[in-house]
């Protein structure tokens, strides 16, 4: 009905009211007025496509979903065509009579007019002269900038070479000569000096720093200190603070329960790798697919955790694979922010509405991360898998003695598998005295229940009196579920009901062989779940062993640490029986690989696919033998899994690993081993001969099991030390990977056509040559024709040095963002970033020693009013600084700031409830640290989700949610009253004031050395004498006041020197408290 109302209105429109046929539209006054003035050549990306995008796009755009009449704007070829049945074109290059779009911005028929009063969205005069006068001048589309290949173009030349201290200067001053405008000299060298500092290492020079600085006469003094503080170990630890935003970093795992996660080594990495200079194309990469490297390095593996940073969910009751497709989709909106500065994440249920991602684009990125082996929920106890752990060095060379040790066991055991010698003379006797060759029925059978009780929940153990099972759930239920079994009576299990076998009994650990038989039959195709298992479930990551049953009806055995990396996993290739008694049997020898689990149906080893085989850590508890909760070993449900309408009966388990024979003997009820050994072995078959060989080997040859028995020690040792070590997410890619496909309307249960791992033909159409994998994906953005990545990376670089971009809409370089203010510049250095082999270092010491960055940023009334945001940069950088900076700042002025670097995070000052009150189940009571933990610098302060630190988020930091590239700011009261009243700021004032009075005989020289420790410079006359009588006064009212002096001086954990005039001290503290509020302390000048 709409697009027929279009036509009618297109037809009414065009019959009535533009009779004529006349190229060239008559244009009402106000109009043609505003023409006139448009004296130079219409721009295509500059003048028109801003006005297309923000009033035309959402109904005209890329999105075919909300394409109205099926016209395009944002394509020529589109626009240029006929559109509907009377052959109108929105339009005709040159010919503005002719074309509809000009007709109907011009309309003032609401049933006509562009854009629809129902839009909410008008075009000025100006705006609708710019379109119609680009119609005429042929109206020339041109592709969006960001998406073309950059180009690095030759400095221009400007009149004052003089200014000019290298290019980035000259393209600053070519646009500013061209405006008839000049720059700022240059900063007085305290502002400039504390500048850089700020800049490069995120905290202030010291007063002996300043002094020093001023006493340098040199010409390159100030070069001088830029190649110090590139190379001080505080450049990293300040660098990584932007980088920790974007890559959502934090300690806990968010939503609702918010539970501790090991996320510190990521952290420490990135400050590493910028300390180190790692080169960016590798700082990249490592982080993309550190993983799908030629043999990863421990370093290149912990950057991966920057696609595991995202939030993730323990909660109970979750649908995990809802949750799973949140992860993934995750990643690709950071990958989007991140690197391509692209609001991907709105094609995630459609078309983009501006930029051009389609919603198959989207999930064709989605499939480069949609194939790491983890789980939607994650466990309470345990680092979500795929994981690696970090051990101390200690530990490490333990460990590495261990492995060298196993080797040699690993290659003595597999010789005692080939070696025939024994086993034919051990055959040589048993062949001719068969009962030599049994071993004790009972031999290592720790539990056998036969659920032949008629009546009642308990069920003897026939091979251990003392420890019984018990029906759990409805007793009236359980009493009526005895039934006829396999042999004599069984058990039915109807969902609410499970039969458990006790405390600590059959609590296996990883390096114990033990095996199980049970005979089960099941009558619901539909149902699938847990059958038999000893686990602790999701809330602690499957940790243990299970025996599922698969949706398709096949089974699937686990023994794991967390599942679904750190274990091993095993599937049927056919499905489990349905409606008939059958066997179900398994048996581990207790080495930790796959090849030591064997699963058997009706006596047989089963046909399986290996899905995972990486069992390296405790299957019995998680870090320093702790679960969340320890549930015992049970049949039937499994936390929220109720498996349905299946029985069971004949259930045995040893603390062995059987042998094929003997698992084959449990199903027959014969003795197999024996009648093959009374078959003349002419008789015997291969098959057979090697049943015989695997039960001598298990059950007779002493030189495999007593190197079987030093291997399972050696094991039971790794398992130890490892308990102990810390784990930290990263990413790994699963053995079989996943479909993927477009979800509709983003939801995880909508999945549409299939598609595979690809890029936007827009942006760089990926090469052949690459691989489909995030391995491939990062190449994709180092590659020298993709148009985006280097000119989102260094735009950042610049928004550090000046408070915003070169695209001011840092964060969006798409058709809604904003137009670089100064294009050849961002190319040129985009260009030369990559020219110097992606040296972070240089190039950001190319800016900070530009006369751009050195500028003062004082500005005058006239540069205010020609260039009030300073996006010519005819003055320096002037903003409020970082949360952390300032409270870093306050630390260092103060001396108290800690030089440890790296390692877990601190807990510093906080008031007290704000997780007591917020949080739900995990971590939820702070405990402040002490001694130089609560000094430490604001990167390393925890950060709980759901409970930032209170006194970052007044000063706008990211809460760590999601990826977020550019942080707001802010100027409020409530940050004053942070400064003033904070017991970090109070504290710093109080030990600062201690110095003061040490470093100082006169008052003047006191306030002076306080005032320059927080600004950087000296007071002026004004200041000091205004600051000089706050003293006096804070003076006589401590000095009639004691119980005030007794309250400021006990703020704070750093001792007070107790040979202070404390009434001088306390005066002093409130004089370096109110120049923390001073607006040099938190503006960068």
């Amino acid at each position: 009905m709409l697009n027929g109302l279009i036509k009618i209105s297109m037809l009414v429109f065009t019959g009535c009211c533009f009779l004529s046929c006349n190229d060239r539209l008559d244009l009402p006054e106000d109009v043609a007025a505003e023409m006139a003035k448009l004296i130079q050549p219409i721009d295509y990306t500059y003048d028109v496509k801003p006005i297309l995008s923000d009033r035309c796009f959402a109904c005209h755009g890329p999105d075919a979903n909300q394409q109205k009449a099926g016209l395009r704007l944002d394509v020529a070829k589109v626009a240029y065509e006929k559109v509907g049945e009377n052959g109108l074109k929105a339009v005709v290059p040159g010919k503005t009579g002719k074309s509809e779009l000009a007709h109907r911005i011009l309309s003032e028929d609401p049933e006509v007019m562009m854009p629809t009063p129902s839009s909410h969205l008008t075009l000025n005069t100006r705006e609708k002269a710019i379109l119609i006068k680009w119609i005429e001048e042929g109206a020339e589309y041109k592709p969006h900038w960001a998406f073309t290949k950059v180009k690095k173009t030759v400095a221009p030349r400007v009149k004052d070479e003089k200014w000019v201290r290298n290019d980035i200067d000259r393209f600053i001053l070519a646009k500013l000569e061209d405006k008839g405008m000049k720059p700022s000299p240059e900063a007085d060298k305290t502002t400039l000096l504390r500048r850089v500092y700020m800049d490069l290492n995120g905290l202030p020079p010291t007063p002996e720093q300043v002094q020093t600085f001023l006493a340098d006469k040199s010409p390159n003094a100030y070069e001088k200190v830029v190649d110090q503080l590139l190379a001080s170990p505080r450049y990293g630890e300040h660098m990584a603070v932007s980088w920790l935003d974007a890559a959502r970093y934090a300690d806990t795992h968010g939503y609702q329960d918010d539970g501790p996660r090991t996320a510190w080594p990521f952290r420490d990495w990135v400050i590493n790798a910028f300390n180190k200079n790692l080169s960016y194309d590798k700082f990249i990469t490592y982080q993309l697919a550190g993983d799908m490297l030629p043999n990863p390095t421990r370093e290149q593996l912990v950057a991966t955790a920057f696609n595991r940073m995202h939030q993730q969910s323990q909660e109970g009751g979750i649908i995990p694979e809802e949750y799973r497709t949140a992860y993934v989709a995750d990643r690709v909106d950071t990958f989007g922010k991140t690197f391509l500065g692209i609001t991907v994440e709105c094609a995630r249920c459609h078309d983009h509405k501006y930029d051009p991602v389609s919603h198959k684009d989207y999930y064709s990125l989605y499939a480069f991360f949609n194939n790491n082996n983890e789980n939607g929920q994650i466990p309470y106890n345990g680092e979500a898998s795929p994981t690696l752990t970090l051990p101390t060095p200690e530990a490490e060379a333990k460990l590495n003695d261990i492995h060298a040790y196993l080797v040699k066991k690993k290659n003595t055991l597999n010789k005692a598998r080939l070696s025939e010698s024994g086993f034919r003379n051990w055959l040589s006797v048993v062949e001719k005295q068969p009962e030599k060759a049994l071993v004790p029925e009972k031999k290592d059978l720790l539990g056998h229940f036969t659920f032949d009780e008629p009546q009642g929940t308990e069920f003897q153990n026939l091979a251990d009196p003392k420890h019984k099972a018990r029906a759990g759930g409805d007793d009236s239920l359980s009493n009526a579920a005895s039934r006829n079994g396999r042999l004599g009576k069984a058990r039915y299990i109807f969902g609410e009901n499970a039969i458990g076998f006790g405390d600590n009994f059959a609590f296996f650990e990883r390096n114990q062989p033990f095996s199980i038989s049970i005979w089960l039959n099941l009558h619901d195709p539909s149902v699938n779940g847990s059958l038999i298992h000893k686990s602790n479930g999701v809330f602690n990551g499957y940790r243990g062993w299970n025996v599922f049953r698969l949706p398709d009806g096949r089974i699937k055995l686990t023994i794991s640490h967390v599942w679904p990396e750190n274990a091993i996993e095993i599937q049927t290739l056919e499905k489990f029986p349905m409606n008939k008694w059958t066997q179900l049997g398994f048996s581990y020898d207790g080495l930790s690989k796959a090849q030591g689990l064997k699963l058997y149906i009706n006596g047989k080893q089963a046909r399986v696919t290996v899905h995972n085989d990486n069992l390296n850590q405790s299957i019995l508890y998680g870090k320093n033998k702790t679960n969340w909760y320890v549930d015992n070993l049970n049949i039937g449900r499994l936390s929220d899994q109720r498996t349905k309408n299946f029985e069971v009966d004949e259930f045995r388990i040893y603390t062995r690993a059987l042998s094929q024979l003997e698992m084959l003997s449990l199903y027959s009820q014969n003795n197999e081993l024996l009648a093959i050994l009374k078959m003349p072995a002419a008789h015997r078959n291969a098959q057979q001969q090697s049943a015989l060989k695997e039960y001598y080997i298990n059950n007779f040859d002493e030189t495999y099991r007593k190197e079987l028995t030093a291997s399972l020690a050696l094991i039971g040792e790794e398992t130890e030390l490892l308990n102990k070590q810390i784990d930290v997410m990263i990413m790994k890619e699963r053995k079989f990977p996943r479909k993927t496909y477009i979800l509709n309307r983003g939801a995880y249960d909508a999945p549409g056509k299939e598609v595979t791992a690809d890029t936007p033909d827009e942006f760089f159409k990926i090469p052949r040559e690459f691989p489909k994998n995030r391995l491939g994906l990062a190449r994709w953005l180092l590659h020298e024709d993709h148009p985006l990545f280097t000119r989102v990376t260094v735009n950042r670089f610049w928004l550090s040095f000046f408070g915003k971009g070169l695209v001011v809409s840092s964060d969006d370089f798409g058709n809604q963002g904003e137009l670089p203010t100064h294009p050849q510049l961002l190319d040129w250095l985009s260009a030369t970033f990559r020219e110097t082999g992606w040296d972070v270092k240089a190039i950001q010491k190319l800016i900070v020693t530009s006369a751009t960055y050195r500028q003062s940023s004082k500005a005058s009334r006239q540069l205010l009013e020609q260039d009030g945001e300073n996006r010519l940069y005819a003055r320096g950088p002037s903003y409020r600084m970082s949360a952390e900076q300032i409270r870093d700042n306050a630390l260092a002025a103060s001396s108290l700031l800690s030089d440890r670097i790296g390692g877990k995070s601190s807990y510093p000052y906080q008031p007290n409830g704000i997780w007591e009150a917020l949080a739900t189940r995990n971590d939820i009571h702070y405990m402040q640290q002490h001694g130089d933990s609560i000094y430490r610098r604001s990167l390393y302060t925890v950060w709980k989700r759901s409970a930032p630190p209170p006194m970052m988020l007044n000063f706008d930091a990211s809460e760590r949610h999601f990826c977020v590239t550019k942080r707001q700011k802010t100027s409020t009261p409530l940050q004053a009253l942070v400064v003033m009243n904070d017991p970090q700021f109070v504290e710093a004032s109080r030990v600062l004031a201690q110095q003061m009075i040490k470093h100082g005989k006169s008052l003047e020289q006191k306030i002076t050395y306080g005032f320059t420790a927080l600004t950087s410079r000296p007071p002026s006359t004004k200041e000091l004498e205004i600051l000089k009588d706050l003293y006096q006064e804070e003076y006589r009212d401590f000095s009639k006041n004691p119980k005030r002096v007794k309250a400021i001086l006990a703020t704070g954990e750093y001792p007070v020197d107790k040979l202070l005039n404390p009434v001088e001290l306390a005066a002093s503290t409130i004089v370096a408290s109110t120049v923390m509020n001073f607006d040099e302390f938190v503006i960068k000048r």
